[in-house]
């Protein structure tokens, strides 16, 4: 019963991921890297002249040259359930299974989803995935060993962790300088505890400053601070501190802040507890205060970087959730009913909440999905004519839990169009949805004017000219009419596209009225 119960929440967990991405289009850069490929020159070109992350951008480009859809959504499910594995099981000093594993990596993936700072462009775009989830894998699964190895005082150097301490320390940089610092103080702690220097730490440390340099030290970054963020590093470090003190820190911090919740949820019950007498490991106590010491210190330590998106508070937020991880641990040893009981009502809480957005994103990112079969047959048209220089859609996403739902809406009309082969392609904002254009039903209303429209609501008119009058329109029994004035509308190359929501129901006559 166990077993099955074990595979049932990580099978829930990976389709959670998987579905959400077979329904993503690629987007944003993911243009850019498919483009960079898997070229030698094409990437140290781009380390000597914008970026030193070698690992996420590898990462990247081997993702997107697969070209396929399933390839990208399987990894994206894998990378994100290992990730939370990792937290999981960092307490315990092993990857085996072991009871309330499932409980613990349910609450974990649970808070992962549901406090992420931006689940959207940290788990659901490719390029933001590998910044940001891959990056972040590698840096869990190597405060894993590094805590199974101090813990179990492990004297023999792994190969493995001379890897995972390289690509730990490439990983993105606010999280790079306390891989760092995590590797040192394990140094520093055993030379307090034994008087000695092992040999073993030493070079994981070595493996993880080689890192940190050669993300920090790259050329590109000196580059773009120069050409693309001179005016951020004009000013003074105090005035720089001040501002980000005062408009980034707290407001970045307070992202996650269902994290916090879920935290404060566990320490109610964890002194509980010990008020009934129960007493907790003070080492792995020490552990949770180093945790969220060292969260809060990668988000203070962007006060060095020009910009500080929602995304790289995903490097904070992982050690909140180890920080969680500790503390669930510690809880289930205990495993009296009350604290049980405690642990199942957060995690149904949890799982309620869960549903909810789950279920939001869903039915969003199958629209966008519909939508970039739009954006695409609008390309293919462009094309066809010899249009070298057009627009299309920009995205339009339902609503959500929150806007960290959304992936990025970033758009290089230049790297774009290379990449469909045309001249430039620039986009519009639309206040619509207008994915009825790929799945509705096709009516011609006049030789200049099409309409689409589906049983759920939505209704679209598309002419190559600009409409007036009154659309009319039968659902049922009942008839409606709409001033064309009334109606959402945006102009697209030579088109004319027109949105207006409708009662749910199949539309029997639909026509366009002076």
């Amino acid at each position: 019963m166990q077993g099955m119960l074990s595979k049932a929440v990580l099978a829930i967990a990976f389709f959670a991921v998987f579905i959400l991405e077979w329904y993503t289009p690629i987007h944003s850069d993911d243009y850019r890297y498919a483009l960079i490929g898997l070229s030698f020159d094409a990437h140290w070109h781009h380390y000597m002249t914008w970026s030193g992350r070698l690992v996420a951008d590898y990462t990247s480009a081997l993702l997107l040259a697969s070209n396929s859809r399933l390839f990208i959504s399987t990894m994206t499910g894998l990378g994100a359930i290992a990730f939370c594995y990792f937290i999981v099981k960092t307490p315990t000093g092993t990857l085996k299974w072991k009871k309330h594993d499932a409980l613990i990596f349910a609450i974990v993936f649970l808070t992962f989803w549901l406090a992420n700072p931006n689940v959207g462009q940290v788990v659901f775009w490719v390029v933001g995935s590998a910044n940001y989830l891959w990056t972040n894998l590698f840096v869990a699964a190597w405060i894993w060993n590094l805590y199974r190895l101090q813990t179990q005082n492990e004297r023999r150097t792994q190969g493995i962790m001379l890897l995972l301490g390289l690509l730990a320390g490439c990983s993105n940089e606010s999280v790079a300088p306390f891989v760092v610092g995590l590797a040192l103080l394990a140094i520093v702690y055993d030379f307090w505890r034994y008087r000695q220097l092992f040999l073993n730490k030493c070079l994981y440390f070595i493996s993880t400053l080689l890192g940190a340099s050669i993300l920090v030290f790259s050329p590109g970054n000196f580059v773009r601070a120069q050409n693309s963020h001179a005016a951020w590093y004009s000013r003074s470090i105090f005035e720089r501190l001040t501002i980000h003190l005062s408009e980034r820190f707290f407001n970045h911090l307070a992202l996650i802040w269902i994290a916090y919740v879920v935290l404060a949820l566990l320490a109610v019950v964890a002194v509980a507890a010990y008020k009934k007498g129960h007493r907790f490991n003070k080492f792995n106590l020490g552990v949770i205060v180093l945790m969220l010491l060292v969260g809060v210190g990668t988000s203070l330590i962007m006060v060095a970087s020009p910009s500080y998106p929602d995304r790289v508070m995903m490097s904070t937020f992982l050690f909140f959730l180890l920080a969680i991880s500790f503390l669930l641990r510690e809880l289930v040893a205990i495993a009296t009913r009350a604290v049980m009981s405690g642990l199942f009502a957060l995690c149904l809480l949890l799982c309620a909440v869960f549903a909810w957005s789950w279920t939001l994103m869903y039915n969003a990112y199958i629209r966008v999905y519909q939508q970039d079969n739009v954006r695409i047959s609008v390309v293919n048209a462009q094309l066809s004519q010899g249009k070298r220089n057009f627009t299309i859609p920009d995205f339009y996403f339902l609503k959500m839990q929150n806007s960290g739902g959304h992936f990025g809406f970033f758009h290089d009309p230049h790297i774009y169009a290379e990449y469909f082969g045309a001249g430039e392609v620039a986009k519009k904002k639309v206040a619509f949805d207008y994915s009825v254009l790929a799945t509705g039903e096709r009516q011609v209303i006049d030789p200049h004017t099409v309409a689409r429209y589906n049983g759920n609501g939505d209704l679209m008119l598309v002419s190559t000219r600009p409409l007036s009058g009154t659309l009319r329109f039968t659902i049922g029994s009942a008839e409606n009419a709409v001033p064309i004035a009334n109606l959402k509308a945006a102009q697209i190359n030579n088109e004319y596209w027109y949105y207006t929501s409708t009662p749910k129901g199949q539309i029997t006559q639909l026509s366009l009225t002076d």
